[in-house]
């Protein structure tokens, strides 16, 4: 393709200035770097507060990690590649591919490099996909599975409208559920309790709504005239934001409520 031959050329260009070259690898070297330090040896810099929930926070481990050992594997494959079989400029190369104007080139095939770079990355991603299944079952699961109402897990509503969240504790004592106001943001706040299985109920009284509870990744439509529902297992104790991620009109961007979790 023009495209990437142009940029094969550029990056031919680049490899040629031997300062670049040092200059490129020791940045890539320092990133590298960087990415294994600060991740397996810093003390934890909010990545609970950016996913939240102890099965989410265990996938986004495991996804950085495979990001990096597949990115580390990759960049340096092509860097390498890039530097190790550059020309030095003004030496003319031997035509090893019996290149002729008008014809094309050799092809050169190798079966089991071919089905490696085939085969390796779809057990990875098989993989990968088979770990994302248990959380999402996680959020719509089965009732019947997780137990018996106001046992094992507690009912809360959640109404749409335009552009507000309300909130119903139905018959819940305000240990375990609890509507108020935040001080701070003057936001409508939803007060649940820590190491509680809740199912959150909804619906909207105008047009679709989407209440995202930003930290354990979970989110559902709230459509007029339809009752949806969605798991939330709450493990973390703070206040949270409850975002709006169904456009729903002028101010769908300011459609945000508090959640409070208490011990």
């Amino acid at each position: 393709m023009p495209t990437s031959g142009y940029a094969n050329g550029a990056l031919r260009r680049v490899c040629q200035d031997e300062n670049m070259t040092q200059t490129l690898l020791t940045v890539y070297v320092r990133c590298c770097q960087c990415l294994i330090t600060d991740r397996f040896t810093s003390e934890p810099r909010g990545f609970s507060m950016a996913v939240g929930g102890a099965s989410y926070n265990e996938l986004f481990e495991i996804f950085w990690n495979w990001s990096v050992f597949v990115g580390i594997i990759v960049f340096g494959w092509q860097l390498h590649h890039s530097f190790f079989y550059r020309s030095k400029e003004g030496e003319k190369l031997p035509n090893r591919d019996n290149l002729k104007v008008g014809e094309f080139p050799l092809h050169y095939h190798n079966g089991k490099l071919e089905a490696a770079w085939i085969i390796a990355p779809s057990i990875l991603i098989i993989y990968l996909t088979i770990l994302i299944i248990g959380p999402a079952s996680d959020v719509w699961e089965d009732p019947s599975v997780v137990g018996v109402e106001g046992v094992d897990y507690f009912e809360v509503g959640v109404t749409g409208h335009q552009w507000y969240w309300e909130f119903d504790c139905r018959e819940l004592s305000t240990d375990l559920c609890d509507v108020g106001v935040d001080t701070n943001t003057g936001l409508t706040t939803l007060i649940l309790k820590n190491n509680t299985m809740y199912r959150i109920d909804l619906t909207s009284s105008d047009v679709t709504h989407s209440p995202f509870f930003v930290q354990w990744g979970a989110k559902e439509d709230a459509i007029p005239g339809l009752q949806t529902a969605v798991w939330l297992p709450i493990d973390l104790t703070g206040k949270f934001f409850i975002d709006c991620a169904e456009f729903c009109g002028d101010d769908h961007a300011y459609m945000t409520a508090i959640l409070e979790v208490h011990e």
